[in-house]
């Protein structure tokens, strides 16, 4: 693949009657906007969304086009910027959040980051502080997803007590976030592999949902009778969205975050009632809390690279988005331009 300055390597997402794939091309280089950066990719996550997507089950509220270049959470460094852009230059470190307004979304609706170079709205970029590494840069999107639940759901800290449903990015993070402002945490996964990451991340207890595993008992059993001060249900499973209220505190909060594409199962209206409990549901991360999670990061030291278990090259986006699929020995999956392998 012959790339000159004129052409770019990207990872497209297309539909043909067989469905949607991705693959490697070489598509022109976009000609500079006036408000917009040119930057060059360091690493780019697979997110779930870019999964369901690729699976047809994408929420309709989103504006999909075809074909696109793939890629919304991502970090990297300014090659050129716009005339009409006043913060940024080149060799800036800088990330972007995907929203851009109405039901577009960047890398769903426009081409996304997967790219050797891209174009993004200046207006969307925020700076790298100096002493956060463009990997960890990287993983601020799920990260900010929770920042922005923790504060709607009251917060946590050294007094609380957290149990996290679910050890994919979302609950990972969570994981890393509660332990980081001090809370005990008991981690809840299918998966010994992401499990021992949730252990890496800070996790004080495992519980491995293993097949005819009482989830809530066990729970119940390392926490004790009393329960959880908060409960953060992040796979949007039924059977873990049920269990996640039975392993309750009396007045604790439950914060639901995984995506559910099915009824859950029945829960106990008497339970909740019976409990006092508070349920809420956060989903994204606004812009306004990107800036917020940067400075957590810069200022606590939170690393939450641990999960990412693999980075593939760009030609290799078919293997990358396979294993991004497979919880069982993968976790968060990277691209770069010229991969790094697994981790």
């Amino acid at each position: 693949m012959t790339i000159s300055e004129t052409s770019r390597r990207a990872v497209v997402v297309h539909r043909s009657d067989g469905g949607l794939t991705v693959s490697c091309d070489l598509l022109p280089v976009p000609p500079m906007e006036d408000a917009a950066l040119r930057v060059r990719p360091e690493y780019v996550g697979i997110c779930g969304s870019d999964l369901e997507q690729l699976s047809g089950g994408m929420d309709p509220g989103f504006e999909v086009r075809f074909p696109h270049v793939l890629g919304h959470e991502w970090s990297g460094v300014v090659v050129e910027a716009g005339p009409a852009t006043s913060r940024f230059r080149p060799g800036d470190r800088v990330i972007g959040h995907g929203a851009l307004g109405g039901n577009i979304w960047f890398g769903v609706s426009t081409d996304g980051a997967m790219a050797d170079t891209f174009l993004v709205p200046e207006a969307m970029c925020f700076a790298v502080p100096p002493a956060v590494s463009s990997l960890r840069a990287a993983l601020v999107e799920p990260l900010a997803c929770c920042l922005q639940a923790l504060r709607t759901a009251g917060g946590a800290d050294a007094g609380h007590t957290v149990a996290v449903f679910g050890c994919g990015a979302i609950g990972l993070s969570m994981v890393g976030l509660a332990r980081t402002l001090g809370a005990r945490v008991v981690a809840v996964d299918r998966s010994p592999y992401r499990l021992d990451l949730a252990a890496r991340l800070g996790a004080d207890h495992r519980v491995e949902a293993a097949p005819g595993v009482d989830v809530a008992a066990a729970v119940l059993d390392v926490l004790g009778p009393r329960g959880a001060d908060l409960v953060v249900e992040g796979s949007g499973a039924p059977a873990a969205q049920a269990a996640a209220l039975d392993v309750t505190a009396q007045d604790a909060r439950v914060l639901f975050m995984g995506l559910a594409h099915r009824r859950s199962e029945q829960v106990s209206l008497h339970q909740i009632q019976n409990r006092n409990l508070r349920l809420s549901s956060s989903t994204g991360a606004p812009p306004q809390i990107w800036e917020p999670t940067l400075r957590l990061l810069d200022r606590t030291g939170l690393d939450l690279s641990p999960m990412v278990s693999d980075v593939f090259a760009f030609e290799d986006c078919a293997a990358a988005v396979a294993a991004a699929g497979d919880a069982g020995g993968h976790a968060k999956v990277m691209l770069s331009p010229d991969g790094g392998g697994h981790r």
